[in-house]
């Protein structure tokens, strides 16, 4: 019998501490079944040569909004480096409405207003949409900016009788009229009325978004927040989207998938202790699935950015010229409502990923977890904080306490840490973004981007992780650095723990999936400020090269 592959010639740096590095690696029907000479060229009918070239576990990032990425390759690119100032953005967007079809709605997506001095206005907007409806999402997805005719679609003629939702905000002018920004849920005001996408776009969506991830040597990912509102997931259709892309042979990664919060609902006759259940029906809950598509914990918006000002926080934010007054960010649900639902879905099975970027939305978070476990004890659930932006020795203490596992992003130190040290100011922005603190508490580290809201590349991540430095250049929480074996075993090891995968993939080991990154340099030798510069030669999904070539 011959064997289907053999990787050969390679330098493995496995993450398995039993055998951390292996020459080569064998595969049948999608998992490692060798290692260096256990099996020879013989035995396989295709032998790929390595060259030489360092390869590691697939990268797999725990927190990446797959559709989104797919969909901005659609949309109008808004990011800094396509537009970095405010000229530049309205430009773009006069080329794109003059190019769109007059009743079709112009959306863009990644702006900063730190980078251009100021968000756009609905005026500016108007100025340059040649009469078509325009939205544009903020580089946190927590905030966007519509035009007159937009606002007039969502059936607010002249801007004016909007009333904000509890957790969302809308600015307006002196005379009533709305400038253009929308803030957390009040973003549903316009974007209720933008046309949703079907399930057939929400697969071509998955699909874009997977030759990205690939290029960049992710083999796995986990998306936060199927069928949320405002814009964090997509439509109702979002899970059907990803089972067609599936069908389809389309879905290139290896996807844990996330339903929000609000997709579950109260489950007639169940409660425990008074605490009513909160579900899917038929009982689906975490871990349906299998090695291809499964779903995940349910995902929940607690509090906003802190780039946009929005997330929770203890203390206020600092004044400055841009953004103004102080104020102390908000939560999005009413704390009571939050943790009924939480506590509901924990005793439903669900394992819990709750956005926190806040310190008080963090303490929010912890109170509600740890009285869901006081109800209804659940060893080893592994409910997770997204993000945990802010947070003091003795937060990080109970983190680890709880079993909470945190889903940090590297990324987000030089892409949004200026704005960061602005928003809370040198002494505050010590408790932001930690890392080390984490390891140092004994904490299993996943690795993620939270890509399109920063650059999905698992190199940069953590090239980030290790460097710390914002892109103006300053030094970000120096003491937070981690290692480059810590960073990459966060990348692969510590981002299957999340998702309770640590038994099938993260480690290049008989009997895992044979899913690895070919790399044109080893991260573990070269100088720390060249890994950004690192290149994937060739990405491995089940033992079969998914992009690039050998």
């Amino acid at each position: 019998m011959l064997f289907d592959a053999l990787f050969a010639n390679g330098q493995f740096r496995t993450q398995d501490p039993a055998r951390p590095l292996a020459g080569a690696i064998g595969v049948h029907a999608g998992r490692i079944i060798s290692l260096d000479d256990e099996l020879g060229p013989e035995s396989f009918r295709t032998v790929h040569d390595l060259g030489g070239a360092t390869a590691v576990p697939g990268f797999n990032d725990a927190h990446y909004h797959l559709s989104h990425v797919g969909q901005a390759d659609l949309q109008l690119d808004l990011r800094p480096a396509v537009a970095p100032s405010l000229d530049a953005l309205l430009a773009a967007v006069s080329r794109a409405a003059a190019a769109a079809d007059p009743h079709a709605w112009v959306i863009g997506s990644g702006y900063d207003q730190n980078r251009l001095g100021a968000h756009p206005t609905a005026e500016q907007l108007d100025s340059v949409s040649h009469g078509r409806p325009v939205y544009l999402i903020h580089s946190s997805r927590h905030m966007g900016v519509a035009n007159t005719r937009a606002f007039e679609l969502a059936g607010f003629p002249g801007r004016r009788g909007i009333v904000a939702p509890d957790g969302g905000a809308a600015p307006a002018a002196p005379d009533g009229r709305a400038v253009g920004l929308l803030q957390e849920t009040a973003r549903a005001l316009v974007m209720e009325a933008i046309p949703g996408p079907s399930a057939a776009d929400v697969a071509d969506y998955v699909a874009a978004g997977s030759r990205a991830a690939l290029a960049v040597g992710l083999t796995s990912v986990t998306e936060p927040g199927l069928g949320a509102p405002e814009g964090i997931g997509m439509s109702r259709w979002d899970l059907a989207g990803y089972q067609l892309a599936r069908d389809q042979g389309r879905l290139g990664v290896r996807a844990t998938v996330m339903p929000y919060l609000t997709t579950l609902h109260r489950i007639d006759g169940a409660e425990t202790e008074g605490h009513p259940h909160y579900g899917l029906d038929l009982g689906t809950r975490t871990g349906l699935g299998d090695d291809l598509l499964r779903v995940g914990p349910v995902k929940v918006l607690s509090d906003g950015s802190l780039i946009g000002r929005s997330a929770y926080m203890l203390s206020e934010y600092e004044a400055d010229a841009l953004e103004g007054s102080h104020n102390h960010g908000m939560l999005q649900f009413a704390e009571e409502e939050l943790r009924e639902r939480l506590i509901g879905a924990h005793l439903a099975g669900w394992q819990l990923a709750v956005h926190a970027i806040g310190d008080a939305a963090l303490d929010v978070a912890m109170d509600i977890i740890e009285a869901a476990h006081a109800a209804a004890p659940r060893a080893d659930a592994r409910h997770r904080i997204e993000h945990l932006s802010v947070a003091s020795d003795a937060q990080i203490a109970r983190v680890a306490r709880l079993g909470i596992v945190p889903v940090p992003q590297g990324r987000f130190v030089s892409e949004l840490g200026d704005g960061v040290l602005r928003a809370l100011g040198p002494e505050r922005a010590r408790l932001a973004y930690r890392v080390r603190s984490l390891l140092d508490a004994g904490i299993e580290l996943p690795a993620s981007t939270d890509a399109p809201v920063v650059d999905g590349s698992p190199l940069l991540n953590i090239h980030d992780l290790v460097n710390r430095r914002t892109a103006a250049g300053a030094e970000f929480g120096p003491d937070e650095r981690i290692t480059v074996a810590q960073a990459v075993r966060a990348s692969t090891v510590g981002s299957a723990y999340a998702s309770h995968d640590e038994t099938r993939k993260g480690t290049l080991a008989r009997g895992m999936l044979a899913d690895f990154a070919v790399l044109s340099q080893d991260l573990y030798t070269i100088p720390a400020q060249e890994i950004a510069e690192t290149e994937v030669r060739a990405t491995v999904v089940a033992g079969r090269i998914a992009y690039g070539d050998l």
